[in-house]
């Protein structure tokens, strides 16, 4: 009475503790059969990641109570007391059973010794290893130590170039196996004295990796095999040692891996095999590697223990490191980015015309008289283009220098994407884009550009291909597809809008999408509805909603415009406000726009950019363009004397 009181204890939390500390003692009983003690570094280590990781997942109070209980090492002192009694009981009345399997899938080049190690781990070394290369994709189980073992034998992939279709079809069948049966474990296998100073299996990594997803690697472990040769020759002329071999070895094979992956951070355990009949064996008949490893319990229990891992995770929820288990639920197809998707789709699309119009809110195409002979399209003339002026020094290395050229009339038009703080500061072109407007048959206005962007690291595509077919005057149905860059996948639309007029100011239209990322399929549908308030002013309403794998997001915009047009028809001042919200998963974004262009001289225009958004974040932008070289100069000029002032006050302006 007087003291501290107890925190309350949690039934579900003492029910997860329980069987943590049952995982514990399965590992335990597994390491114990395998002839590896709890000290056995795999052991230790899973150990400590199931001690680290219920330490996160506990609260305060638990914590206190272990350490006031004798913390962790009560816990393994219990755990490992629990396994030597099940065990022996086990020897003794063979009860109780160790309920643990284990499904492994094996993938590698043919010719690197994959069926002879599984003949090895299930102990039918009577094979013989020259009966020829696996042809299907099968599963074969046995027990191994009294444990229940089954592997997923895949044939061998061929580095060749030509052999391409082979190993499609071999990945196709190893995919449609593994629906059926859902792998623990990846052995990845090797050779390990065949050395390697190129990347010449990258592909076929890439090929792996396409097929299941990069999260295969993240539960993989690398097999070496052929691990009694003897390490070769360094660069002194004498032999290196053998621990050396093996991490150069490994090293390659893993750096191959983080790249097809494309994770720097990518560690795969390395166990090795060898096979042969002459290799050296203990008195319990294993075989034994130069380094005095037992090569076939240390592989097998790195197996067992990456399933301990994934269970723990399970057990407490740890979704971080379960995503990374369980490469099967990664490679399941996942949801696109559903509101990258419908902010394209919400896009404002006019139809394509037949011939160059005034902008507004007619839109008539031209259509021959009855009787009225089309003639056929000009023929194309090739026009010299100008004399350049050269500058005065011929000097290849100035930009301002072109060679005369024949330009035609009609062709693809072609630009540079120039970006002057890109990371290419030598020219500022980061990439470029097309552009080309034809007709089909004649009668359907179509249109094809696109545009590609390479930095450093990432490479950006998109790509647009459109065509109107005007069905009446008031009715017009745009259709396109659409390819674009989304992270390190590209997404495919179809799209099609009908738009259809109401009354001479206002417009409707109607549109569907299908989008197509990796191997999820969302669907799509807007609305959209255009108003002219009077001359020059114009406003637009739109709204949508796109789905997939069940997931819905939905959102709108609203734009309003107001342009006016300058004397002799030059560019005046034009406004644009605009606000957006989106829904997703419950998470609304609000957003709002502004911008404003004008002429301060004849000369020069400045213009005004606003957005800020329910985050909080926004920017401002203020960009003047003239073609006077004093006015030039004197903008250049500003953000030098800010620059100067903040130095001399110190506040960083």
């Amino acid at each position: 009475a007087g003291g501290a009181a107890a925190p309350a204890a949690d039934p579900e939390a003492e029910k997860t503790v329980q069987k943590l500390q049952d995982i514990r003692v399965k590992l335990l009983r597994l390491s114990r059969r395998l002839g590896q003690g709890p000290r056995n570094t795999v052991v230790a280590q899973v150990l400590y990641r199931l001690e680290l990781a219920e330490h996160l997942k506990a609260g305060r109070g638990q914590q206190q109570q272990r350490f006031q209980t004798g913390g962790g090492s009560f816990v393994f002192e219990k755990a490992n007391a629990e396994a030597t009694k099940q065990e022996e009981d086990y020897a003794a009345k063979g009860e109780p059973e160790l309920d643990f399997a284990c499904t492994i899938m094996v993938l590698g080049k043919a010719g690197v010794g994959k069926s002879s190690t599984i003949n090895s781990i299930f102990g039918d070394e009577g094979v013989d290893p020259f009966q020829g290369a696996t042809g299907d994709v099968h599963e074969r189980i046995g027990s191994v130590y009294g444990i229940k073992v089954k592997i997923i034998e895949t044939p061998g992939l061929r580095p060749s170039a030509a052999d391409a279709r082979h190993n499609a079809r071999v990945m196709a069948q190893a995919r449609r196996f593994m629906k059926k049966r859902q792998p623990d474990i990846v052995l990845y296998f090797d050779r390990l004295d065949i050395p390697m100073r190129d990347f010449g299996d990258l592909p076929l990594l890439r090929i792996v990796t396409e097929t299941f997803g990069p999260a295969v690697w993240f539960n993989a472990i690398v097999v070496l095999t052929h691990a009694c040769t003897a390490p070769p020759d360094g660069t002194n002329g004498q032999p290196i040692s053998y621990d050396m071999y093996v991490a150069q070895r490994s090293h390659v094979v893993q750096q191959m891996i983080r790249q097809a992956a494309g994770d720097m951070r990518l560690m795969n355990p390395v166990s090795l095999a060898e096979n042969h009949a002459s290799c050296r064996k203990n008195a319990r008949g294993d075989a034994v590697l130069p380094n005095g490893q037992v090569w076939k319990p240390q592989l097998l229990l790195l197996c067992f223990a990456s399933k301990i891992l994934t269970e723990a995770n399970a057990l407490l929820n740890l979704k971080e490191n379960q995503a990374g288990r369980n490469f099967m639920s990664a490679n399941k197809p996942k949801v696109p980015p559903l509101p990258f998707l419908l902010s394209s789709l919400l896009t404002a699309r006019k139809p394509r015309k037949a011939a160059p119009e005034e902008e507004g809110m007619e839109e008539e195409v031209y259509q021959p008289e009855e009787g009225e002979e089309v003639g056929p399209p000009p023929k194309q003339v090739a026009i010299p283009a100008p004399d350049p002026a050269l500058p005065p020094s011929f000097d290849s290395e100035n930009p301002s220098h072109r060679f005369r050229f024949l330009e035609s009339a009609n062709q693809w038009m072609v630009r540079p994407i120039v970006e002057a703080h890109g990371w290419d500061h030598e020219s500022g072109i980061e990439g470029f884009s097309v552009d080309k407007g034809f007709h089909i048959k004649g009668k359907v206005p179509a249109n094809v550009s696109g545009q590609v962007t390479k930095d450093k690291k990432d490479m950006q595509l998109a790509l647009e291909a459109e065509g109107s077919m005007q069905h009446t005057p008031a009715v017009v149905t745009t259709t396109g597809l659409d390819v674009q860059s989304v992270g390190r996948q590209l997404a495919y639309t179809m799209r099609s809008e009908t738009r259809w007029k109401n009354a001479s100011n206002n417009k409707t239209s109607a549109g569907i999408s299908a989008s197509m990322v990796g191997r999820s399929v969302a669907y799509g549908a807007k609305i959209e509805d255009r108003w002219k308030i009077k001359e020059g002013m114009k406003l637009v309403l739109s709204g949508g909603a796109i789905t997939a794998k069940g997931d819905v997001a939905f959102g709108g915009n609203m734009e309003a415009t107001y342009r006016k047009v300058g004397d002799e028809g030059a560019e005046g001042a034009r406004t644009t406000i605009g606000a957006s919200f989106m829904n997703w998963k419950g998470d609304v974004a609000l957003g709002a726009n502004a911008t404003n262009q004008f002429a301060i001289e004849p000369k020069t225009m400045l213009t005004t950019r606003a957005n800020i958004n329910s985050r909080g974040a926004g920017q401002v932008t203020l960009r003047a363009s003239s073609n006077d070289r004093l006015q030039l100069a004197c903008a250049a000029a500003v953000p030098i004397l800010c620059s100067i002032l903040g130095r001399i006050k110190g506040d960083g302006m």
